[in-house]
């Protein structure tokens, strides 16, 4: 994924500090406002913010609803695209790829003249080490 590129197409601006976030989400699987309020200490807040809302507008980010309070977000990256399930006792997040459940979503969406921009699927439960 091209943030430049992204940026310039949407008619929004190159900033540094907008380059420098993406490629620190980047390293990350699932991030949150504190992870990268944490690592860039000299960021305004309100330009985090700005950032962020930005990049969910621009379909480069995606809420995630982990059930724990905290807005958690991932790169929306369609190439390698996956899910999540969540276990109930010991909050670890497993990933798993759905590309048989995703056909089929996009098949019933086309079918409905629905455009889909982003989807996500959680799973919650209790993993394999819970379990035992």
């Amino acid at each position: 994924m091209d943030i430049e590129k992204i940026l310039r197409e949407k008619q929004n601006r190159v900033t540094p500090e907008r380059v420098a976030i993406f490629d620190f989400l980047k390293t990350k699987h699932i991030f949150t406002y504190n992870d990268i309020m944490d690592n860039f200490e000299d960021i305004w807040r309100s330009s985090v913010f700005r950032t962020l809302n930005l990049f969910l507008s621009l379909w480069i980010i995606r809420k995630l609803d982990l059930w724990d309070n905290i807005m958690s977000y991932e790169l929306n990256d369609s190439e390698h695209h996956h899910e999540h399930m969540k276990c109930c006792k010991c909050n670890s997040i497993i990933i798993f790829h759905s590309n048989d459940i995703c056909k089929k979503i996009f098949a019933e969406a086309k079918k409905m003249w629905f455009e889909i921009k982003s989807h996500s699927i959680w799973v919650i439960g209790t993993c394999k080490n819970c379990l035992n």
